[in-house]
């Protein structure tokens, strides 16, 4: 090589190097201090993001969901991470599927969306035990969310599985991710202020990361003093308020941060509903506009909460005490359920138009998906829900003998329903559980007796006269309608003390696990089974509990509404996908929504009816699906 090659070959091989140095150095991102706002590759920064669950949609429609935020002109995404989804039992990490977070991650930057990442190890999201493990109940009096070393044990492991696995995608290393949030609200948790255990989280998630990641907590303005972690960015949450309080808010937020951009991590489009509720809390198009402007006029960067909300399949609900959280979690978002377009969408799409120099200036207004009345289809119970080969087919063939009733824990089973059975040595007829977590279906043989309620906002049921007769069997099936989400209690599941039939405790219980596919596992051969033995049900154990089986065609693959008016309270199984919880017989919620990729030319529907149908009065009843949602906020059934 000549001289003069040698110092061409040196000059590129410098300007390549630099170049790529370069590269590397304008992936960052981080706080100016001076100027109060965040840098993105050194450049100023700010967002208006939306939060979205990938958890609670079929993955079929990610995708969808994402580009319609991003066509509503938003710049980021908000997600959770619930550690108990993807390890719902200990040992067994999942990340395929719906739980391929990575994957969601990817198709949010091919849509030009940042992301926020919240991984807990709690995240509150409305959602079953605020996302941490149930199997966590069988370490004997643990204190989540503390510095006990069990806890910070299961946390480590954990964080070791995600952390790695996140780290790809962060924006650093060519990634949607911005930032990460550490644990969610914790000033507002009774045992709050253990920074043993906050800092040990910041700590570890640096390990993993690398210093220069930014964390952030989040915590309403009320609760910054124990929320907030030294060395980690401070942000706060509200919904729609006046101008003052907005004001107030972000007073209290500079106490804490004094120098940073100003942040509302949770600007809240509506609220979360549970069963039997009153009213509705959905904000104004009017008060949220006002809002989203006035934040944005200071300077702020702000997500929606929710954007999309989406749907709790299967037993994933969380609860707020005293009820349970419904099947939906539509939260009166932007966009619906079904992802259709609202009114607060279209205002919001107008004003992020409208905001000049925007990144991500808003694309074509979606059409809505279609959806379908596929009409009504004929439902016929298959098996009565107390008999012995239902419930040994459904426990797997798998029962415990044990001489006092047994928590959900202590069974390691998660979610759903449990058994309990005893054979009565005497006649009787006061039944009196004193706790039982949450709801429990009384039958005397295959006899429904009624139902037993721990509570539903002012009611309770803790007793009540059956027709119990010394030889009997007695079944006790005990529905775990969703752990406490907020705040976190240890909130085990069962039947948690002694069964008395007249006062005498009653003893021996044989205990099934009742194995329901979670998600979208299937149901197997266990339905066709069933089915193949079971036709013909005598006509007076039609209106019963029971499982009740249907089926019917379609030509097109839309999404749909079931309408269960007419039956009881139970669960809707779509070709074994567990769909969720129907209670048509209370308010607010009354059809479930079924997503398209659910639908084939040929489908089968299962009903786990637990309280009987009241509107099978024949051999043959039917469940209609129609094309639109109900909800009933106002009537007082």
């Amino acid at each position: 090589m000549t001289m003069g090659a040698f110092s061409s070959f040196a000059v590129y091989a410098y300007l390549f190097f630099a170049a790529l140095t370069q590269s590397y150095a304008q992936k960052s991102f981080s706080i100016d201090r001076i100027n109060k706002t965040f840098l993105l590759d050194g450049e100023p920064f700010r967002y208006i993001a939306g939060c979205i669950h990938y958890f609670r949609m079929h993955p079929d429609q990610w995708n969808d969901r994402l580009s319609r935020m991003r066509a509503a002109g938003l710049n980021a995404i908000q997600i959770y991470i619930p550690w108990n989804f993807h390890e719902v039992y200990e040992g067994i990490p999942r990340f395929d599927g719906s739980r391929n977070v990575t994957h969601f991650l990817s198709l949010a930057a091919q849509n030009e969306l940042y992301a926020l990442v919240r991984i807990g190890p709690y995240v509150c999201a409305e959602w079953e035990n605020g996302g941490l493990p149930w199997w966590l109940l069988k370490r004997e009096n643990i204190r989540m969310r503390t510095s006990d070393v069990r806890f910070l044990d299961a946390v480590q492991k954990w964080f070791d599985i995600l952390l790695p696995r996140l780290k790809p995608s962060l924006h650093k290393n060519g990634g949607p991710i911005l930032m990460i949030q550490v644990e969610n609200e914790y000033g507002m948790f009774e045992e709050g202020c253990d920074q043993t255990y906050t800092l040990f989280l910041r700590d570890l998630i640096r390990q993993h990361l690398g210093e220069d990641v930014l964390l952030y907590t989040t915590d309403p303005a009320d609760y910054l003093k124990c929320g907030s972690i030294p060395g980690v960015f401070t942000t706060i949450d509200f919904g729609t308020n006046s101008r003052a309080q907005i004001d107030s808010n972000f007073a209290t937020q500079r106490c804490f941060e004094p120098d940073g951009p100003l942040v509302n991590s949770e600007f809240y489009t509506g609220w979360i509903v549970t069963w039997h509720q009153k009213g509705r809390v959905d904000p104004s198009v009017n008060d949220l506009m006002d809002g989203s402007m006035y934040m944005f006029e200071l300077g702020a960067s702000f997500a929606y909460y929710m954007f999309f909300g989406g749907t709790n399949f299967a037993f994933w609900n969380g609860a707020h005490a005293p009820s349970a959280v419904i099947t939906s979690y539509d939260y009166f978002a932007p966009l619906t359920e079904a992802a259709d377009i609202s009114e607060k969408y279209i205002a919001i799409r107008n004003w992020i138009k409208n905001i000049e120099g925007w990144p991500n200036p808003p694309k074509a207004i979606p059409e809505n998906n279609p959806k379908e009345a596929y009409g009504n289809v004929s439902m016929q119970m298959v098996a009565s829900l107390a008999s012995e080969e239902t419930l040994l087919h459904f426990a797997e063939g798998h029962s415990i003998r044990r001489r006092y009733p047994m928590s959900f824990e202590q069974l390691d089973h998660p979610f759903g329903f449990v058994a309990y059975r005893s054979r009565l040595l005497k006649s009787g007829g006061n039944l009196t559980i004193s706790v039982i977590k949450d709801h429990g279906y009384i039958f005397v043989g295959e006899t429904y007796q009624g139902m037993l309620v721990d509570s539903l906002h002012e009611y309770q049921k803790r007793w009540i006269l059956i027709n119990g007769q010394s030889g009997d069997n007695l079944t006790i099936i005990v529905e775990n309608r969703g752990r406490q989400t907020f705040e976190t209690v240890n909130d085990y599941k069962g039947i948690l003390s002694n069964v008395t039939l007249d006062e005498a405790i009653i003893e021996d219980w044989i205990h099934y696990p009742l194995q329901f596919p979670l998600s979208l596992d299937m149901l197997d051969d266990k339905l066709g089974n069933i089915f193949a033995r079971r036709k013909g049900m005598h006509r007076d154990t039609y209106g019963q509990p029971g499982l009740y089986v249907g089926h019917f065609s379609a030509i097109s693959q839309r999404d749909t509404f079931v309408d269960p008016l007419g039956w009881g309270k139970g669960q809707l199984f779509i070709n074994g996908f567990n769909v969720g919880r129907y209670w048509p017989t209370i308010r607010p919620q009354r059809t479930l929504y079924v997503p398209a990729p659910l639908i084939r030319g040929e489908n089968v529907v299962m009903m786990l009816e637990l309280i009987g149908p009241p509107k099978c009065l024949s051999m043959e009843c039917t469940v209609e699906f129609i094309d639109h949602p109900i909800f009933n906020f106002t009537s007082d059934n």
